[in-house]
């Protein structure tokens, strides 16, 4: 099925990334999950309906920042629009080592626990409300952290890391993880690469086209949305194959360039040397083309566009001569 090619494409895209590390050694590689909203039109209200005129399903995504110029959709469940986020999340983490970074919709004590419980290391936003008791305080050393604590989330006894900061807008923010090695520092820069995952849905609706369904059964639009991300799984494979220098939107415009062609010629493209640029050049003067106008066969009486516009021009001197 779609969702295991899915994973196999992910199988295959570590055998090339294996060494990777992530964008901090210390930190590791970051598994960021997020959704993302398509709209559905009117005929789908029968079965996602939100409200009485809107529709729509979720994307819940799980990527994979292995290094600063590579991101990949690792693993995708797709929903109706009313299932919560935090609903989904189990179906697209494991226990596999690497950081998970999410937003507020998935800040759920129960899936904190079952996480705690499992090994899961993550790094989630939670709200101002979040209930949890202060075991131990330290002084701040970041000059954007208000309070870094050691606290309990009360239903687990393991103690997790809550640190508060103020972004450059002046927005509070409240963060909690169980890594409890990394210091100020990591965490606000393992956070902030959570916009990776915005980035990429971005991308996925803007050059992937996820918004234009081809089907409007739930199956089609469950298929339609698999082939979306192993779309852009098998992109980011072959440029990590190919033209690993190059970044993914200039890939793309390659492949789209020999959409029509043959996998040989976009292969001997990526493979041709690049010349060195001499600059800007002059360009020479030609001589007009001949052009035959088939007199032999057919009543031709040449005239161009500049006869028009000649004889426009002559019209306005002509009234303006009047006056």
């Amino acid at each position: 099925d779609l969702a295991d090619l899915l994973s196999r494409l992910a199988q295959h895209y570590w055998r090339l990334k294996g060494n990777a590390k992530g964008l901090n050694p210390n930190v590791g590689p970051l598994r960021i999950i997020d959704g993302t909203y398509v709209k559905l039109p009117k005929n789908a209200l029968n079965w996602t309906a939100i409200s009485k005129d809107s529709c729509g399903i979720k994307l819940h995504v799980r990527i994979v920042a292995a290094s600063a110029n590579s991101i990949f959709p690792e693993k995708m469940i797709p929903s109706t629009g009313n299932v919560a986020d935090s609903d989904a999340v189990n179906h697209i983490i494991d226990a596999d080592g690497a950081l998970y970074v999410m937003d507020r919709g998935y800040a759920h004590k129960t899936k904190m626990g079952g996480w705690i419980e499992r090994n899961v290391q993550f790094l989630v936003r939670i709200r101002k409300t979040f209930k949890m008791e202060t075991l131990e305080s330290y002084e701040p050393t970041h000059p954007k952290v208000t309070k870094n604590e050691l606290v309990s989330i009360l239903t687990r006894e393991e103690p997790v890391r809550y640190i508060e900061f103020i972004d450059d807008d002046g927005i509070p923010f409240h963060l909690i993880t169980n890594r409890l090695d990394l210091s100020e520092e990591e965490i606000l820069e393992a956070y902030k690469n959570r916009w990776y995952v915005e980035l990429f849905f971005k991308w996925l609706k803007q050059h992937v086209k996820v918004s234009h369904l081809f089907s409007h059964s739930p199956v089609g639009i469950w298929n339609q949305m698999y082939i979306a991300l192993i779309t852009c799984a098998l992109a980011e494979i072959m440029r990590l194959i190919h033209q690993p220098t190059k970044n993914s939107w200039t890939f793309l415009s390659t492949v789209q360039q020999f959409l029509f062609s043959s996998i040989n010629a976009l292969v001997k493209d990526f493979n041709r040397r690049l010349r060195k640029s001499k600059g800007r050049q002059k360009v020479p003067k030609t001589e007009p083309k001949t052009i035959r106008f088939g007199e032999d066969f057919a009543i031709v009486s040449p005239i161009t566009r500049k006869h028009f516009i000649d004889k426009e021009k002559a019209k306005k001197r002509k009234e303006k001569r009047k006056r």
